[in-house]
């Protein structure tokens, strides 16, 4: 097992599992301007600040969006007055490989709640977070009461460490496919621990094809940057990276808007300067390929960095993940048609052209099918404190009750 941060030689199970308590106060001064000075960091980066996921990742880490943080606590425990917040104690996090930020993310909530914690990250080879765990390093070598309580590791897949750490930890979060689900959920952890586990989603666009032939030339441009921003950070392997894109119209307009999206997007593209990775041009092509044979769709093969493939009316849809670029074009006659094709595994859905009581109404007709989130177009892969419909900001405290009894005040 190699120890990341604070760097050193490697360790073991036993000697990582030294840290001492939690005793933190739930939003304390401390590891907000502890995590203030790694958003500043982040974006003093040279190679951070050209990748647009750590940038995203630093303005979430800024003083105002932390202030933001600590006030809805504030709120949370004014609506609870006889609780007491404290940490939920020592956390295990298990990081996805396909997305480099999102241990950052899960990490700085936890340690806002005062836990201790112990982070394993991918061992896949990726210079931004390398960065990112350089500059934790760094940080925690003049900040002791950061370096005493966090640990962020790596190691191949082995069930016996895994199976130590999950014992260790009163809360264990679990991001990652399916399969890297399953595998942790049968690693026995406290029979007083909790667990929230994130396992392998789809997500997808919707949008209504007469409002969008309506919208202005500056609206077109902004929703295809924003849908950029979607598709390709991450190489379109995010659990919220749309996969679809539903036009709600009838045959005819559905068909223009697309003409018009597919134009923005190169647009957008060029103007960019974006350059697709000749292996997913390859990996895309190959996935067409042996989609057409058997489905009725048409896509046009000229499309260098994308490949936006229609998929023809009465076809069954496909929630496949192809990944690199690729998405395919459907179409439903109303936005109600939509609710029908819920599943428990869709996440995020970015929308545009509908009301919020039309969009309210969707996710109800849903329920409990599918469907986490509905957000704007562009803002697919921001990250909020609720995830797939789950509280992390909850999972990372104990609520302790202190009621009095009716005669305290009389003594």
């Amino acid at each position: 097992m190699r120890l990341l941060a604070p760097a050193g030689p490697s360790t073991t199970v036993s000697d990582l599992l030294t840290l001492p308590p939690a005793t933190g106060t739930p939003f304390a001064a401390g590891p907000q301007a502890t995590l203030a000075h790694l958003s500043t960091l982040i974006l003093q980066h040279p190679r951070l600040r050209a990748d647009a996921a750590s940038v995203a990742l630093a303005y979430w880490l800024r003083r105002s969006n932390l202030d933001r943080l600590a006030q809805a606590f504030e709120r949370r425990r004014a609506l609870e007055p006889e609780t007491v917040f404290v940490p939920v104690g020592r956390v295990f996090h298990v990081a996805p490989g396909n997305v480099d930020t999102m241990f950052i993310y899960s990490w700085a909530l936890s340690y806002l709640c005062g836990n201790q914690n112990i982070v394993r990250v991918s061992g896949q080879n990726s210079e931004v977070l390398a960065h990112l765990l350089s500059l934790l390093s760094s940080l925690m070598q003049e900040n002791e009461e950061l370096a005493a309580g966090n640990r962020f590791i790596t190691y191949e897949h082995d069930q016996a460490v895994s199976a130590a750490l999950s014992e260790w930890a009163t809360h264990r979060t679990v991001w990652g496919g399916d399969d890297t689900v399953k595998a942790f959920r049968a690693l026995p952890m406290s029979p007083h621990a909790s667990e929230r586990a994130f396992a392998s989603k789809f997500s997808y666009s919707v949008l209504s094809a007469a409002t969008y032939l309506r919208a202005s030339p500056l609206t077109a441009e902004k929703l295809a940057a924003g849908f950029f921003n979607d598709l390709f950070w991450f190489d379109q392997l995010a659990c919220s990276s749309p996969h679809l894109v539903i036009w709600a119209g009838s045959p005819e307009q559905s068909d223009s808007a697309i003409r018009r999206f597919d134009t923005e997007l190169e647009k957008e593209i060029e103007r960019r300067g974006y350059e697709s990775d000749p292996s997913h041009t390859m990996h895309r092509l190959n996935y067409v390929f042996n989609l057409s044979c058997d489905a009725d769709l048409t896509v046009d093969l000229t499309q260098k960095q994308f490949l936006s493939v229609r998929l023809l009316d009465g076809h069954p849809w496909r929630k496949e993940i192809c990944g690199g670029g690729l998405f395919m074009h459907v179409r439903v006659e109303n936005l109600a048609d939509i609710a029908t094709i819920a599943e428990q595994r869709d996440q995020t859905v970015t929308h545009f052209g509908f009301s919020r009581e039309e969009l309210e109404l969707l996710a109800q007709a849903g329920g409990g099918r599918g469907v986490d989130r509905y957000v704007p177009i562009g803002d697919a892969l921001a990250f909020d404190v609720i995830w797939d419909g789950y509280d992390l900001v909850g999972d990372f405290l104990r609520r302790v009750t202190v009621r009095m009894g009716k005669y305290d005040s009389q003594q």
